[in-house]
């Protein structure tokens, strides 16, 4: 499997074969609970199928901290419970290798996934299931080198990692081992999901323009990267399919900033009233037209998304000038940021491409979420591990 471990989404693509996959997507949201949750009295069969909207789990694993073994409740299940108990990672203090959530959250969902698929292929759950896993996963360009990416490896490879899983009333046993694992940057796998893709992506990108550009093209252009996340932005300069290393680099920028400064202003217009909510409960009301606060959500989250913005396009002028020269062929706007900040951030992109005789590439929304965890995936099936150990017990 390929993990994308974000700040806000933890999105994980699972398949045999590069154009054969599945992904399945929960909140990077945990919270202990000291006693099981009360089962509902459906049939096994809705609570397998719906299992990732209640998933609770105890967890035993040598990978996370010494007294955090125990039960947890995961991802959406955790975002309706007491808020104050709810776990995030903290975008402002980085070092998600060495976080304990990104652990929870990657064993917990692929013992969901594994328990989902058995149940569909036979129709009956099993007390125990025992996996061997192929893992690749990544960390921020701010915070990567190759020590900090082979802590985190061997966190995985470090012994057996057993979940249990509460189905109603039944509990099933997965034990995982991970035999083979790669940590590599945030925002590096992106182009090799890209070149995996249809033409027809770049429909909107050659709309008007005398020169078509195809995805082969990307392979023998200068990129500069501008993977737009939760809590980091990752600047990636690039020779076709070869980032540059030295230059990378990374900002603690993003959705995630935005959204707990609208917080915070949101919380001034109620004055102090608002209550202890976490960045993935704002978005909750930002998304509900029906909630009774979701116009000021929205005023709050414009103000705070125009303002990160800027930040993110000074950082990208001062890079591509600085590390690259200004000699660039194709900036190249992905993320699930570049979604939210397109409106405000576009336009001047464009402008400052044009002076420095370069262009932009907007990834299309619908692609532009998913392309690290399936660039990945791409890269599971065509580097990591085809015909060589990576990381290996």
């Amino acid at each position: 499997m390929a993990v994308d471990i974000g700040n806000s989404q933890t999105k994980m693509v699972v398949g045999d074969k590069v154009d054969e996959y599945s992904i399945v997507k929960q909140p990077s949201v945990i919270r202990r609970v000291m006693k099981l949750p009360v089962t509902n009295d459906e049939s096994l069969k809705k609570i397998v199928s719906s299992l990732d909207d209640h998933l609770t789990v105890h967890i035993t694993s040598p990978a996370i901290r010494e007294g955090m073994d125990g039960i947890y409740v995961i991802g959406k299940k955790a975002m309706t419970t007491d808020l104050d108990e709810v776990q995030n990672m903290n975008i402002k203090l980085g070092n998600k290798h060495k976080h304990d959530i990104p652990i929870i959250m990657v064993i917990s969902m692929i013992a969901q996934k594994a328990i989902q698929d058995s149940f569909d292929e036979s129709g009956k759950l099993e007390e125990t299931y025992n996996l061997e896993c192929n893992l690749s996963t990544a960390i921020p360009a701010s915070e990567f080198d190759f020590k900090k990416a082979k802590i985190l490896e061997d966190r995985f490879l470090k012994g057996f990692h057993i979940v249990v899983v509460y189905i109603g009333d039944k509990k099933v046993s997965v034990t995982i081992d991970f035999t083979r694992v790669k940590v590599m940057q945030e925002g590096m796998p992106a182009i090799f999901a890209l070149m995996v893709e249809k033409q027809e992506i770049l429909d909107q990108h050659n709309q008007g323009r005398e020169k078509t550009l195809h995805l082969a093209d990307l392979k023998n252009l200068r990129l500069f990267h501008v993977d737009i996340g939760d809590g980091t932005n990752e600047y990636i300069p690039a020779n076709g399919l070869n980032p540059i290393l030295d230059a990378c680099s990374g900002e603690k920028r993003g959705v995630g900033h935005a959204t707990e400064n609208a917080v915070m202003e949101l919380s001034e217009k109620l004055d102090g009233m608002l209550g202890n909510i976490n960045r993935q409960k704002f978005m909750d009301i930002y998304n509900d037209k029906s909630h009774h606060l979701h116009h000021d959500a929205r005023r709050c989250f414009k103000t705070a998304k125009i303002g990160q913005a800027n930040l993110i396009l000074e950082d990208i002028m001062t890079k591509i000038g600085s590390k690259a020269g200004n000699d660039v062929d194709l900036i190249l706007v992905y993320g699930g940021g570049s979604i939210q900040f397109r409106e405000y951030l576009e336009d001047d992109l464009k402008a400052y491409a044009e002076q420095i005789r370069s262009n932009v590439l907007w990834v299309p929304e619908e692609i532009a979420v998913d392309l690290n965890a399936k660039g990945l995936h791409v890269l599971n099936h065509t580097v990591f591990f085809k015909n060589k150990k990576t990381v290996s017990k």
